[in-house]
């Protein structure tokens, strides 16, 4: 009886955890990071049914969201088995998981329940929603692809995929629409870099949310404060746990006869474990505890609130991540379709608002090359005057000494220097001729006999 209020508040925990996160691999590094296990009942034959506790993993709190009984439902039926379809190594019927409304037995409200029977479906949904396959958007990853599970191909509607690049590249990524290639038709319907895509989309959506004053920072900030005294509250009762297994180890230990050399020996290893267990525990609650601190002051909060009213401050600073701005669109936008087939030079994008309106707008497709890096300007018209006069070496230095760099942000050299001016049609070889023709009034003129 001593698990059972602990196991309570665990599981509540889990919940509340995934209510706020979402994802469930966000929810394993919570948890992990906090030092709190799961209680897990054994199900091998040695000590079948009783309840030990371990660190968590994806599985189990996969297990934990799937299982209806923590929604206070009796059900029956939730997989089919074809007989057709047998695997080759046990010969057993091969399961599939059958959707919640396919159950053919569901009792709800049949015992004391962690969560709604409506927020257990939606759980169901939001989990299949993050798998990202068919036309689920997936979980928001961090990437330059702002719209990623959200863009739909205009042509034939199927979501498109993202192709990304290596960061050394410097190339944005592209929205590819494939699935029908894949399919086997004759080619892919099309393809574009996100960039300019991107940032249509966002400026629209900063425009339509900008004027909706809301007190989003107070809330979050209270709800910061209800997490970390929950958090709080769950290592304590771990703690607790702790301490009252060493203590329990302890009293086995004194009660065992002295002259029992072998269970004495066996006792006290056991009782060892439980005091390591509880080093362990208070050390990692120690750094949990300092980094979680969390003290504002009126003048903070109130700072933090004026923040909240510029959204694109806070969606253009340094700490807001790539994944914290595609929550931020997926809470306002359910969908984007372009087209950049039918307007040559266009993408044609309809953005589809979770209020139930349309958007659409007309963006200009980027031109092979129109966003390579480029020498500046100012040192290319430096290198044209100083051309015909000064030598490369010469040029390179005087551009490194104006703080000029070239197209990859490096200091200039003859050979960048020499690579522009034949480019350009500069080569100092033609120059040098043409200056001595220039010069030379004789030049060109038959020799006297």
């Amino acid at each position: 009886m001593q698990h059972i209020p602990q196991v309570r508040e665990r599981l509540g925990y889990v919940f509340d955890s995934f209510r706020r996160l979402g994802v469930v691999r966000a929810l394993v590094r919570d948890l992990r990071r906090q030092g709190l296990d799961l209680p897990i009942r054994v199900t091998a034959k040695e000590a079948y049914g009783s309840l030990i506790w371990k660190v968590p993993t994806l599985s189990a709190v996969i297990r934990i969201l799937h299982n209806p009984a923590y929604a206070g439902a009796y059900v029956y039926g939730r997989s089919e088995y074809f007989s057709e379809r047998r695997s080759p190594k046990t010969g057993k019927a091969s399961a599939h998981v059958r959707n919640v409304a396919q159950w053919p037995v569901r009792i709800t409200e049949h015992h004391p329940a962690y969560i709604s029977w409506e927020e257990f479906v939606k759980n169901q949904e939001h989990l299949r929603q993050n798998w990202g396959h068919d036309e689920n958007q997936g979980v928001p990853r961090e990437g330059r692809a702002l719209l990623q599970g959200m863009v739909y191909c205009g042509l034939c509607g199927r979501k498109m995929s993202v192709q990304n690049r290596a960061a050394k590249e410097n190339r944005s990524p592209s929205y590819v629409c494939g699935r029908g290639y894949q399919d086997g038709e004759e080619k892919s319907c099309q393809c574009m870099t996100s960039r300019p895509i991107d940032a249509a989309v966002v400026e629209v959506f900063l425009a339509a949310v900008s004027p909706i004053s809301l007190q989003v920072a107070t809330q979050v900030i209270d709800q910061v404060e209800q997490d970390l005294i929950s958090q709080r509250r769950q290592r304590d009762l771990q703690l607790e746990q702790a301490r009252y297994e060493a203590r329990l180890a302890q009293r086995q230990y004194d009660a065992v006869d002295p002259s029992n050399r072998l269970v004495a020996a066996e006792l006290e290893r056991r009782w060892n474990e439980k005091l390591e267990r509880v080093a362990e525990l208070e050390r990692a609650f120690a750094r949990a505890e300092r980094d979680a601190e969390w003290n504002l002051t009126t003048e903070e909060r109130s700072a933090i609130t004026e923040l909240s009213r510029d959204l694109p401050a806070i969606w253009s600073a340094e700490t807001t991540t790539n994944q914290e701005r595609k929550q931020l669109l997926r809470i306002a936008i359910e969908s984007v379709q372009v087209d950049g087939i039918s307007e040559t030079g266009q993408v044609e994008v309809q953005i589809r608002w979770r209020s139930g309106t349309v958007t659409s707008l007309s963006v200009k497709r980027t031109a092979p090359g129109e966003r390579s890096l480029k020498t500046p300007e100012e040192a290319v018209s430096r290198i044209h005057k100083m051309a015909p006069r000064r030598s490369y070496a010469e040029i390179a230095t005087a551009l490194n000494r104006a703080g000029l760099r070239s197209a990859f942000g490096r200091r200039f050299t003859p050979q960048h220097v020499g690579y522009i001016c034949r480019r350009d049609g500069l080569d100092k070889r033609k120059l040098r001729s043409g200056s001595k023709r220039q010069h030379n009034p004789d030049a060109g003129r038959p020799a006297e006999s």
